[in-house]
């Protein structure tokens, strides 16, 4: 009775070391997968860490190109003052000369003003001295008519009367003579004053321009003086940005620094937990293969009969000739154009989609504790997969890497020691790739599949307890 009792209470001990070992093995599987995606997440970080120092780098130019031009706005703004200043006296003295000048114009419309007054004044004097001629000539007309009357007697009085004649027909000729000389003068005189009084009319909008001019002189003179002061300002603040800019900067270089550090403590840390992670899932496919884990034994059972399955479709075909030795080995994997995650095709993948495919479907699905199965050949290439994981691409890399399996070449550390395991199967814990970013830690039998005598690779059933 002690004797059974010892080895009941052993078998519970054994039962529970094989469930511990298997507990260890997945723990040490997650760890991995957590340092993994650690590195991964650093390795992102870094090309974004190394894109914000060029980013700064390029601030940091740019700050010193902002400075350079600012120290050139302020000595251009003091040249401008200084040009402004010699500039503005000059401006100054011809405005006052253009003032004067207009004053000027003013003073001559003026006396253009009284000349035409006096032009007038004189046309009517030379109209009076006409009709003083004319009313003389009728005089010396009716004098030589009287002294004609008088004979002898009137004789000199005649010759007087004559000579008051000619007196005034040469009066009225240079009265006339005078008149057209008036009107043209007058003609010339109306011309210019029309053209001085034009000219005084532009000069009131002249010198209103030239108080406009002295008002944009002033307001100019204010603004670069105000500009000067605000690239003053401009330049104080580019200091502190510069000082701001090389801080990060150098705030950045000790992050890198730390940075690059934790990635090779990171990536020790994950080469060990990987050497690790290898040697509890041996210990797994110890304990597994002594037959300490009846569970997992069973499920070792369950992948050997697919296996069979699966090996026995490809012979079958190859005597019947629906399927040659050169498709089933065929290595030369033709990349999928535009795939991402890459897939590949060879001359077994149509084959396989047709016979292998819905044994797969039908171990997974039996549920339970089967996740998912699957073949890959020696180098790690899968020519089918399950329906579900079978899908057409969509272009998002998420849903290709989830759905998308069939074709894709897997081939970790884990299965390059499956590979060269000469075993009956091969137990492992691994972690099941989902949409690239997740994963699934799963149990795993590979169970070799020798085909028409030669090995083709392994029938791999993934499960958890």
């Amino acid at each position: 009775m002690e004797h059974q009792q010892i080895n009941v209470a052993a078998g519970h001990g054994i039962e529970r070391i094989s469930a511990s070992c298997g507990e260890v093995t997945v723990g040490c599987t997650d760890v991995a997968g957590i340092i993994h995606a650690v590195m991964v997440s650093s390795e992102k970080l870094r090309d974004e860490h190394s894109a914000l120092q060029e980013t700064v780098a390029g601030l940091e130019t740019d700050q010193m190109k902002v400075a350079q031009a600012s120290d050139e706005a302020r000595l251009l703004s003091e040249r401008a003052i200084e040009r402004l200043s010699e500039g503005s006296s000059l401006i100054q003295s011809s405005l006052d000369q253009i003032t004067g000048l207009l004053e000027l114009v003013e003073t001559l419309t003026q006396h253009v003003t009284g000349f035409a007054a006096a032009m007038a004044q004189v046309r009517r004097s030379a109209q009076e001295i006409e009709q003083i001629a004319e009313t003389t000539n009728i005089l010396a007309l009716n004098a030589t008519i009287e002294a004609m009357r008088a004979g002898d007697s009137g004789r000199t009085f005649a010759v007087v009367a004559s000579e008051v004649k000619s007196l005034a027909n040469d009066t009225r000729r240079a009265t006339e003579e005078i008149g057209r000389t008036i009107d043209t003068l007058g003609q010339e005189a109306d011309e210019v004053i029309a053209k001085i009084e034009r000219g005084a009319r532009e000069s009131g909008a002249a010198k209103a321009s030239v108080g406009q001019i002295h008002h944009t002189m002033r307001s100019v003179n204010e603004l670069i003086v105000e500009v000067d002061g605000q690239n003053d300002q401009i330049t104080r603040a580019t200091a502190t940005i510069s000082n701001h800019v090389h801080a990060v900067q150098t705030v950045l270089d000790s992050f890198d620094r730390a940075a690059v550090d934790n990635e090779t403590k990171l990536s020790a840390a994950h080469t060990r937990i990987e050497n690790l992670e290898l040697t509890a899932s041996a210990m797994f496919d110890e304990i597994v293969k002594a037959g300490l884990s009846p569970a997992d034994s069973a499920m070792v059972d369950k992948a050997q009969g697919f296996a069979r399955e699966i090996v026995e479709r490809a012979e079958a075909a190859l005597s019947e000739r629906r399927l040659t030795v050169d498709a089933l080995f065929d290595h030369s994997y033709r990349e999928v154009p535009g795939s991402n995650p890459k897939r590949f095709r060879t001359a077994l993948s149509d084959w396989a989609d047709a016979n292998w495919r819905p044994v797969n479907d039908r171990v997974v699905a039996e549920g339970g504790a089967v996740k998912m199965c699957s073949q890959a050949d020696m180098n790690g290439f899968l020519p089918t997969h399950i329906t579900d994981r079978s899908r057409a691409p969509t272009g998002d890399l998420a849903h290709d890497t989830k759905y998308c399996r069939n074709g894709r070449i897997l081939l970790d550390a884990i299965d390059r020691k499956a590979k060269s395991s000469t075993a009956p199967y091969m137990m492992a814990v691994y972690r099941q790739e989902g949409d690239g970013m997740t994963y699934e830690i799963v149990r795993n039998v590979y169970v070799p599949l020798v085909i028409d005598g030669r090995r083709w690779g392994d029938f791999e059933l993934a499960y958890v307890l």
